[in-house]
């Protein structure tokens, strides 16, 4: 597991993002031959470094965590050679940002100041739809009542990470759950960015890579997901089968938070979230109300 509080013996996130997504790259996908005797998944170092146009040494380096400053051109050339979408590409050069930060002694991990946080869950008391207020470890600081109603019965329910992977009802609950949790993973790295080095996600990774093989499979794998909408099919133990067009809506400003808003798919779901609206309390709330985690 590449995560740790600072630097440690694999380099770093930058260095292991990069050894990650060279093996991902086909060499016939930059017309190269790929050679019956090539004995490495994906691209070579050397590969790489020609694609991004700089030295193999200097490649070498920024895998090895020995080199920790690349300029913005290099970064743009890594983008093209690795062949990163547009959410990777926004993560390398977060990650790029980050580990220059952190070796200048700088990079502390970010939160929401306690106004803010209030002013934020009070919009998500007045929202008419299930909404959760998330930070950028996938921690539920806020939720209003629908919100807290929707994933009922689960528990964890104090991140979203941690209630896909460890909830034991999950897997049922979820009923794309295989698809649903390699997204999870590639959201928690992309949402943490450059705070991917941070102790609050290294602890937090390390419990789910430690209970879940699935999830530490797929953290290793430094993949990237970005949407700013996606469709969810819930089986809800109380009110059935839900049907939501889930969004992630940025807070200018916050700190990396979000708010996840679900807004009902079909007119089933529209029926089933009024009945849970006026239904009974929930089993438990989603977590402590709403206090910010950045230790």
């Amino acid at each position: 597991m590449e995560v740790s509080s600072g630097r440690n013996r694999n380099g770093g996130p930058l260095a292991g993002f990069l050894r990650a997504r060279r093996k991902q790259v086909r060499p016939e996908q930059h017309r190269l031959a790929p050679g019956a005797k090539r004995q490495v998944a994906g691209l070579r170092r050397d590969e790489v470094a020609f694609l991004a146009g700089i030295s193999t040494d200097y490649y070498v380096r920024l895998e090895q965590g020995r080199e920790r400053r690349p300029s913005r051109a290099v970064v743009e050339g890594l983008c093209e050679a690795l062949l990163l979408d547009a959410a990777a590409a926004r993560y390398l050069r977060e990650l790029a940002a980050g580990e220059a930060a952190a070796a200048d002694g700088g990079g502390a991990e970010p939160g929401m100041d306690g106004e803010r946080l209030a002013e934020v869950c009070r919009l998500l008391a007045s929202m008419t739809v299930p909404a959760l207020l998330v930070n950028r470890w996938l921690d539920i600081v806020g939720s209003n009542a629908l919100g807290a109603l929707l994933h009922e019965g689960l528990a964890p329910r104090d991140n979203y990470a941690r209630m896909v992977f460890l909830a034991p009802r999950a897997q049922s609950f979820f009923a794309e759950w295989p698809e649903l949790a390699c997204c999870m993973v590639a959201a928690l790295r992309a949402q943490a960015g450059h705070e991917v080095g941070s102790g609050r996600l290294a602890e937090l990774v390390a419990e789910l890579s430690t209970h879940s093989v699935a999830f530490s499979t797929a953290w290793n794998e430094h993949r990237v997901y970005e949407k700013a909408m996606d469709r969810k099919q819930l089986r809800h133990p109380r009110v059935g089968p839900l049907t939501l067009n889930q969004h992630a809506l940025e807070l200018p400003g916050g700190e990396g938070h979000r708010i996840w808003a679900y807004h009902p798919a079909d007119e089933v779901t529209s029926r089933a979230l009024l009945q849970l609206g006026s239904s009974a309390m929930p089993f438990g709330r989603p977590g402590p109300a709403p206090v910010e985690r950045t230790e």
